[in-house]
């Protein structure tokens, strides 16, 4: 394998790993409302990257010359990597990735019905057709973002080599045509930090920008296991708290003052307006939700956090570290400045959300913030 072809290779697989991530959090995300296809999602994984390694491995036509996709997405031609993405263009993957389905056709000898991932499917149980084309669209929705985030781990090593490497001739002439100079003066260290972190804060303010025109439906949404192997021990004695707690509600004379005091707290209501059946009424609430949350947690021996957009935590990570590199980085102020006028001026390529498949409407996107940790009910409430 040549160094041409391996890159390639190493390209296309990088993107895939992040690609691969997303699909397995969507994936739980239906899994968690559909829990019996949780046995097909390895199986699934496996076929829907193999399809995108040969989406990958395809060549575009740009006038004489035929370049990969892998290529393509992985390069700093904003150009192409817009037209692969476009939904219209000649050049774009979109009919690869969610192929057309063929409805109507008559079997007839020597007709092949099986020409997709979804007629192979849905000849095994029919009911699976929307789930193939759903994970089909989720290739779409996610493969330039997994590009930028390859991309934009790759730029961090190639500023982190650049720190400390040696500026010989050949890399300072190589710089000299990257940046366009016309004059004759080598280019220096800090020159050569400022143009790649300036490509580095583009590909964040690239991802950041879509994250602002996506619809609700089209966010990654993560739940992370918390608590360690001993969360689900834990649920299960706040569970009992709370159920002591219902139970000496029920009571006559349950709510004493001690509790009264607790749960005016927790409903944050003046004490002496509490109402025992107001404290039934949140106990009865969170009992529920305690006994779903352990159920779902014995199912997958886990307990899981709250849901979160996935994509903006990735983006506000890369935030954090485009600030750091700007405040450590011996960088050319002046090319700073200029970078934002080269940025008007440039064309921006299209969007994978302005050109999605068509969905229902969306409703707010805005993320709920975390709620405050409740306390279950201590011991010595009721003692």
């Amino acid at each position: 394998m040549d160094a041409k072809d391996a890159g390639f290779t190493r390209h296309v697989e990088g993107i895939i790993a992040e690609l691969s991530s997303y699909f397995e959090v969507r994936f739980a995300q239906i899994a968690r409302i559909r829990p019996n296809l949780s046995s097909m999602y390895a199986d699934l994984l496996a076929m829907q990257m193999a399809k995108v390694r040969d989406v990958m491995a395809g060549e575009k036509m740009f006038g004489p010359i035929r370049i990969r996709v892998g290529d393509i997405l992985a390069s700093r031609d904003e150009a192409k990597r817009g037209a692969v993405m476009g939904p219209i263009d000649q050049a774009s993957i979109l009919s690869e990735l969610i192929p057309e389905q063929e409805e109507g056709s008559v079997r007839r000898p020597g007709f092949v019905s099986i020409r997709n991932m979804q007629a192979f499917y849905t000849s095994v149980d029919p009911s699976l057709g929307p789930v193939l084309e759903l994970t089909d669209i989720w290739l779409w929705w996610d493969v330039l973002d997994a590009t930028d985030v390859y991309n934009y781990k790759g730029q961090r090593k190639l500023i982190e080599k650049r720190k400390g490497e040696e500026v010989t001739k050949a890399l300072s002439d190589f710089y000299h045509r990257e940046m366009g100079r016309r004059d004759d003066r080598a280019v220096t260290r800090e020159e050569i930090l400022t143009y790649e972190f300036l490509y580095l804060e583009s590909i964040w303010k690239a991802f950041m920008q879509r994250r602002s025109e996506e619809d609700s439906y089209q966010i990654v949404l993560k739940r992370d296991p918390i608590g360690g192997d001993d969360s689900l021990d834990d649920l299960i004695v706040t569970l009992s708290r709370h159920i002591t707690a219902r139970q000496r509600l029920s009571q006559e004379g349950g709510l004493d003052e001690r509790l009264r005091d607790y749960y005016s707290k927790v409903l944050k209501c003046d004490p002496s307006q509490l109402k025992a059946e107001q404290a039934i009424t949140h106990e009865d609430l969170t009992i529920m939700r305690l006994r779903e949350d352990l159920r779902l947690g014995l199912e997958r021996g886990a307990v899981l956090g709250e849901p979160y957009d996935f994509k903006q935590a990735q983006g506000e990570e890369m935030a954090r570290e485009v600030e750091n590199y700007r405040k450590t980085l011996p960088l050319v102020k002046s090319m700073l400045q200029e970078a934002p006028k080269a940025a008007v001026a440039a064309t921006p390529a299209p969007t994978t959300a302005a050109s999605a498949p068509q969905m229902p409407a969306p409703q707010a996107k805005a993320v709920a913030p975390e709620p405050e940790k409740e306390e279950a009910p201590t011991e010595e409430l009721f003692f």
